[in-house]
Protein backbone atom coordinates (compact mmCIF):
# COMPACT_ATOMS: atom_id res chain seq x y z
CA UNK A 1 0.00 0.00 0.00
CA UNK A 2 1.25 3.44 -0.85
CA UNK A 3 -0.24 6.70 0.39
CA UNK A 4 -0.27 9.65 -1.98
CA UNK A 5 1.84 12.71 -1.38
CA UNK A 6 -1.37 14.63 -0.65
CA UNK A 7 -2.17 12.33 2.27
CA UNK A 8 1.42 12.45 3.52
CA UNK A 9 1.42 16.25 3.43
CA UNK A 10 -2.03 16.45 5.03
CA UNK A 11 -0.82 14.40 7.98
CA UNK A 12 2.29 16.58 8.20
CA UNK A 13 0.21 19.78 8.27
CA UNK A 14 -1.96 18.39 11.04
CA UNK A 15 1.09 17.23 13.01
CA UNK A 16 2.70 20.65 12.67
CA UNK A 17 -0.42 22.40 13.90
CA UNK A 18 -0.82 19.99 16.82
CA UNK A 19 2.84 20.43 17.76
CA UNK A 20 2.39 24.20 17.64
CA UNK A 21 -0.24 24.03 20.36
CA UNK A 22 -3.23 25.35 18.48
CA UNK A 23 -1.59 28.49 17.15
CA UNK A 24 -2.20 29.79 13.66
CA UNK A 25 0.62 28.87 11.29
CA UNK A 26 1.47 30.22 7.87
CA UNK A 27 1.64 27.62 5.10
CA UNK A 28 5.06 29.03 4.19
CA UNK A 29 6.32 28.25 7.71
CA UNK A 30 4.93 24.72 7.58
CA UNK A 31 6.54 24.16 4.18
CA UNK A 32 9.86 25.53 5.44
CA UNK A 33 9.67 23.31 8.53
CA UNK A 34 9.42 20.21 6.37
CA UNK A 35 11.48 21.46 3.45
CA UNK A 36 8.63 20.87 0.99
CA UNK A 37 6.81 22.83 -1.71
CA UNK A 38 4.73 25.73 -0.40
CA UNK A 39 2.48 25.67 -3.48
CA UNK A 40 1.67 21.98 -3.10
CA UNK A 41 1.15 22.41 0.64
CA UNK A 42 -1.26 25.28 0.00
CA UNK A 43 -3.49 22.96 -2.05
CA UNK A 44 -3.38 20.38 0.74
CA UNK A 45 -4.30 23.02 3.35
CA UNK A 46 -7.28 24.13 1.26
CA UNK A 47 -8.48 20.55 0.99
CA UNK A 48 -8.06 20.05 4.74
CA UNK A 49 -10.13 23.20 5.20
CA UNK A 50 -12.93 21.87 2.96
CA UNK A 51 -12.89 18.64 4.97
CA UNK A 52 -13.21 20.59 8.23
CA UNK A 53 -9.84 19.68 9.78
CA UNK A 54 -8.37 23.18 9.61
CA UNK A 55 -9.67 26.71 9.39
CA UNK A 56 -7.97 29.14 7.04
CA UNK A 57 -7.53 32.74 8.10
CA UNK A 58 -6.83 35.60 5.73
CA UNK A 59 -4.87 38.75 6.26
CA UNK A 60 -1.62 39.75 7.87
CA UNK A 61 -1.86 37.30 10.76
CA UNK A 62 -3.54 34.68 8.59
CA UNK A 63 -2.69 31.07 8.04
CA UNK A 64 -4.18 27.77 9.11
CA UNK A 65 -5.27 26.52 12.50
CA UNK A 66 -6.78 23.25 13.67
CA UNK A 67 -10.57 23.34 13.44
CA UNK A 68 -10.94 20.37 15.79
CA UNK A 69 -9.21 19.14 18.90
CA UNK A 70 -6.37 16.72 18.11
CA UNK A 71 -8.18 14.09 20.19
CA UNK A 72 -11.12 14.30 17.78
CA UNK A 73 -9.16 13.84 14.55
CA UNK A 74 -8.88 10.16 13.65
CA UNK A 75 -5.90 9.41 11.44
CA UNK A 76 -7.92 6.76 9.57
CA UNK A 77 -10.57 9.32 8.63
CA UNK A 78 -7.93 11.71 7.28
CA UNK A 79 -6.35 8.93 5.20
CA UNK A 80 -9.69 7.81 3.75
CA UNK A 81 -10.74 11.37 2.89
CA UNK A 82 -7.42 12.42 1.39
CA UNK A 83 -6.94 9.32 -0.73
CA UNK A 84 -8.86 9.65 -3.98
CA UNK A 85 -8.58 6.00 -4.89
CA UNK A 86 -8.07 3.08 -2.54
CA UNK A 87 -8.60 0.53 -5.31
CA UNK A 88 -5.42 -1.50 -4.99
CA UNK A 89 -6.18 -3.81 -7.90
CA UNK A 90 -8.16 -3.30 -11.09
CA UNK A 91 -11.21 -5.30 -9.99
CA UNK A 92 -11.70 -2.91 -7.04
CA UNK A 93 -12.15 0.07 -9.38
CA UNK A 94 -15.50 1.82 -9.32
CA UNK A 95 -16.31 0.68 -12.83
CA UNK A 96 -15.30 -2.90 -12.07
CA UNK A 97 -12.15 -2.73 -14.14
CA UNK A 98 -11.47 -4.83 -17.17
CA UNK A 99 -9.99 -7.99 -15.66
CA UNK A 100 -11.28 -11.02 -17.56
CA UNK A 101 -11.31 -13.32 -14.52
CA UNK A 102 -13.10 -10.94 -12.11
CA UNK A 103 -16.19 -13.10 -11.85
CA UNK A 104 -14.21 -16.18 -10.81
CA UNK A 105 -11.28 -14.63 -8.95
CA UNK A 106 -11.01 -14.46 -5.18
CA UNK A 107 -8.06 -12.08 -5.14
CA UNK A 108 -10.30 -9.05 -4.61
CA UNK A 109 -11.53 -10.49 -1.29
CA UNK A 110 -7.95 -10.97 -0.09
CA UNK A 111 -6.86 -7.49 -1.19
CA UNK A 112 -9.95 -5.89 0.36
CA UNK A 113 -9.23 -7.70 3.65
CA UNK A 114 -5.62 -6.49 3.55
CA UNK A 115 -6.76 -2.91 2.86
CA UNK A 116 -9.26 -3.06 5.72
CA UNK A 117 -6.48 -4.25 8.07
CA UNK A 118 -4.18 -1.46 6.85
CA UNK A 119 -6.83 1.19 7.49
CA UNK A 120 -7.82 -0.37 10.82
CA UNK A 121 -4.36 0.44 12.19
CA UNK A 122 -4.82 4.11 11.28
CA UNK A 123 -8.26 4.01 12.93
CA UNK A 124 -6.60 3.16 16.25
CA UNK A 125 -4.88 6.55 16.42
CA UNK A 126 -5.87 10.18 16.71
CA UNK A 127 -3.82 13.24 15.91
CA UNK A 128 -3.24 13.63 19.65
CA UNK A 129 -1.70 10.15 19.76
CA UNK A 130 0.77 10.79 16.96
CA UNK A 131 1.59 14.26 18.28
CA UNK A 132 2.07 13.09 21.87
CA UNK A 133 5.76 14.04 21.62
CA UNK A 134 4.68 17.62 20.90
CA UNK A 135 7.69 19.25 22.53
CA UNK A 136 10.17 17.21 20.54
CA UNK A 137 8.23 17.80 17.31
CA UNK A 138 8.24 21.54 18.00
CA UNK A 139 12.00 21.40 18.57
CA UNK A 140 12.67 19.45 15.36
CA UNK A 141 10.42 21.78 13.36
CA UNK A 142 12.03 24.84 15.00
CA UNK A 143 8.61 26.24 15.90
CA UNK A 144 9.89 28.67 18.52
CA UNK A 145 12.43 30.07 16.06
CA UNK A 146 9.79 30.53 13.35
CA UNK A 147 7.42 32.25 15.79
CA UNK A 148 10.17 34.60 16.98
CA UNK A 149 11.10 35.64 13.44
CA UNK A 150 7.45 36.42 12.61
CA UNK A 151 7.00 38.74 15.57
Amino acid sequence: MHLTLQTDYALRVLLYLAADGGRTARVADIAAGYGISRNHLLKVALRLSKLGYVTTLRGRSGGVVLAQRPEDIKVGDVVRQMEDDLALVECMCRDGGACVISRACRLEQVVRKALDAFLAVFDEYTLADIAANRGFLAQVLALDVRRATRA
